[in-house]
């Protein structure tokens, strides 16, 4: 009897412990919805494997599940945990989640996390609550949805008397900041207000004491009488000491061409700005500004600074700067300074930060020297710009000859392969029709160096895989069907510059070999303005022309027993079905220009 009741309590214990963690597995999710808060525990839950986001997947965890109304949402263990919390939101399904953002410490809550986000209408959201290091226990989740969020990403650059405050408006018209001593009452400070775009992001705040502890509260002003919560405190200090007169971008001094500039970085803020080209922005700088005059610009640092240097270009406004051009290391440049160059728009201004690597400091000697811009100038400078390049079956691929000569530094970050160095690149396309693998080859030319890498799209410049200093063959197995893939080929500019080869080969049959109809002979593939047609039967009263989509493009009478010949010089360059009447296959037909 004994026995029978242990066994008995045995069971019970463990479906208890099953009835804990009932959203153990994505496709148990719990719902949550906007303003709730729900509990949790996660010591009985299993470590998922799903992909990276935001952070590492390191502990059990548990699933909750909520639809997208458009609206910016907020999702937190800030109300409690026992332990040390992660958090990482997806999209999708349970069988193919996408990443939207991952979160381990908020910065106001310690080692518990927030995750904010701008929510799709009508789409599904899963949250995995998960640990630090293997670490499990009790969590209160919020879901918030506010009409008006709170100001995120809140960074505090002071001098010794003022400080700008940077912060993410998101979508809102208006802000109010109030600040204060460290410990000050919120509504006993002082309230500085403006409209976003005009006065802020940054805001100004002055009349500051120097070397004083204080404290920051931001609220977002989305019209209407709707405003969101306060954010804060954000604490900061300021300077002892005045830093350099251009350590903000508002006080910029002016560069013209031929100027040789001494200056320093000792002493002045770290500037919130976006990463140009390989000079990602993190350590102490100081600005100035070159206004355009349709001249090839090249900034310099390159020998003559005493630390390990970086130089970033923007156009626009101190409030929202857009990137131009970068460098880290600048080529043959000693002790890693620097050296970049545009093409300066007439009467543009543009705004030139001189920075450190990882917290360098020091002086140096910027120098601007103007030419007439290069020419020719290349169609394919630019990610957006790409030349198209036609995929040719294996051991046909006839070569694109291309140029890196006239091809600028790029905005975009450098892809992880070749961090610090200038690219100047040149963009392709193409499109992987049926076929997942692909081969790019690569020659040289006039040029003395090669690197390439694959991308997925320019609005977000991931690379899939990156080769440096090395031509020849790249093979790329796993890519989705009829999918564009952009494919970046760069070197260092200067004597590196120079001409190359490059074309994409796949496994891409022949228009006779596919053939489904037996005698059909279709030439030549590839084909540039027109394709012949052999051997059609005289039952076939019409030839269909398919996209890749399945789209039919064209469409053309048969005549019995007469050679056809199809006009396809105006189709696009790219991969084309034939078929007969009623969607019987003939063949496929390859269209390059």
């Amino acid at each position: 009897m004994m026995r029978t009741n242990t066994l008995f309590a045995a069971l019970l214990c463990c479906s208890a412990l099953v009835a804990q963690v009932p959203n153990d597995a994505c496709t148990g999710a719990i719902t949550i919805g906007c303003g709730q808060s729900l509990n949790g525990n996660t010591d009985s839950a299993a470590v998922d494997t799903v992909a990276f986001c935001g952070t590492g997947i390191e502990a059990a965890g548990v699933w909750f599940t909520f639809p997208g109304t458009g609206a910016y949402m907020t999702v937190t263990t800030c109300s409690g945990a026992s332990y040390d919390t992660r958090l990482n939101v997806y999209s999708g399904s349970c069988g193919n989640l996408v990443c939207v953002d991952g979160n381990d410490d908020d910065a106001q809550c310690n080692l518990l996390s927030t995750v904010n986000f701008q929510s799709v209408s009508g789409t599904t959201y899963y949250i995995l609550v998960q640990g630090y290091d293997g670490e499990t226990g009790d969590f209160t989740l919020t879901l918030e949805c506010p009409t008006c969020p709170t100001a995120e990403d809140v960074f505090i650059s002071p001098s010794d008397v003022e400080a700008f405050v940077f912060f993410d408006p998101l979508g809102a018209t208006g802000f109010i900041i109030e600040h204060g001593p460290t410990g000050f009452t919120p509504g006993t400070g002082t309230l500085t207000s403006g409209t976003i775009g005009v006065d802020g992001p940054p805001a100004n705040i002055t009349g500051l004491d120097d070397s004083t502890d204080y404290e920051v509260y931001v609220m977002l002003d989305c019209g209407g009488g709707d405003t969101s919560a306060w954010g804060g405190p954000f604490a900061f200090t300021t300077l002892e000491l005045p830093p350099p007169a251009n350590a903000f971008c508002a006080d910029a001094l002016l560069i013209v061409c031929g100027d040789t500039l001494d200056g320093t970085t000792e002493g002045s803020i770290v500037s919130i700005a976006p990463e140009c080209g390989s000079a990602n922005v993190n350590t102490a700088g100081v600005w100035y500004y070159l206004v355009g005059a349709g001249d090839e610009v090249t900034l310099s640092t390159c020998n003559d600074a005493n630390f390990d240097s970086k130089i970033s270009v923007f156009a626009g406004n101190c409030n929202a700067l857009t990137c131009m051009a970068g460098n880290d290391d600048g080529p043959s440049c000693n002790g890693n300074t620097s050296v970049t160059t545009f093409v300066a728009e007439m009467g543009v201004s543009y705004g030139v930060l001189v920075h450190g690597y990882n917290g360098a400091v020091g002086n140096f000697s910027l120098s601007a020297s103007c030419n007439p811009p290069c020419s020719p100038t290349l169609a394919n400078d630019d990610c957006d710009s790409p030349t198209v390049l036609v995929p040719q079956p294996i051991d046909q691929c006839a070569p694109t000859v291309a140029t890196l000569v006239c091809a600028y530094a790029s905005p975009l970050p450098n892809p992880g392969c070749d961090p610090y160095e200038n690219v100047n690149d040149a963009w392709f396309v193409f499109n992987t029709g049926l076929q997942t693998e692909h081969t790019i080859i690569t020659a040289l030319g006039d040029a003395t160096t090669l690197s390439v890498a694959l991308y997925e799209a320019c609005s977000e410049p991931d690379y899939i895989a990156c080769f440096t200093d090395s031509i020849g063959e790249y093979t790329f197995s796993g890519l989705d069907a009829g999918t564009d893939y952009l494919v970046r080929v760069w070197n260092g500019g200067g004597v590196e510059a120079g001409d190359f080869t490059i074309c994409v080969e796949t496994a891409l049959p022949d228009g006779v070999a596919e053939n489904r109809l037996a005698g059909v002979q279709i030439y030549p593939v590839p084909a540039r303005s027109e394709l012949t047609v052999l051997g059609l039967p005289n039952e076939v009263h019409a030839l269909n022309i398919l996209d890749l989509s399945g789209r039919r493009v064209a469409q053309v009478a048969n005549v019995p027993g007469m050679l056809l010949r199809l006009d396809v010089g105006g189709l696009a360059p790219g991969s084309y079905l034939l078929t007969a009447d009623a969607g019987i296959p003939v063949g496929r037909f390859v269209v390059e220009r």
